[in-house]
């Protein structure tokens, strides 16, 4: 859920925060990954997390 409210509050991601990873979803990681210069892939990786500010 964390990823979804990141990707909200920079206002890639429009849909209801339910931690679900579905198309949309996917769909921001991707654009915000591609806005930030990073590899294209879908998925959240730790770079993408660290971008995000986030942090376990």
């Amino acid at each position: 859920m964390r990823v979804q409210l990141e990707l909200k509050a920079r206002q890639l991601f429009a849909d209801p925060i339910d931690g679900r990873i579905t198309q949309g979803p996917t769909d921001a990681i991707r654009e915000f990954k591609n806005l930030q210069r990073l590899l294209e892939t879908g998925t959240t990786d730790n770079l993408a997390l660290a971008k995000l500010e986030i942090v376990y």
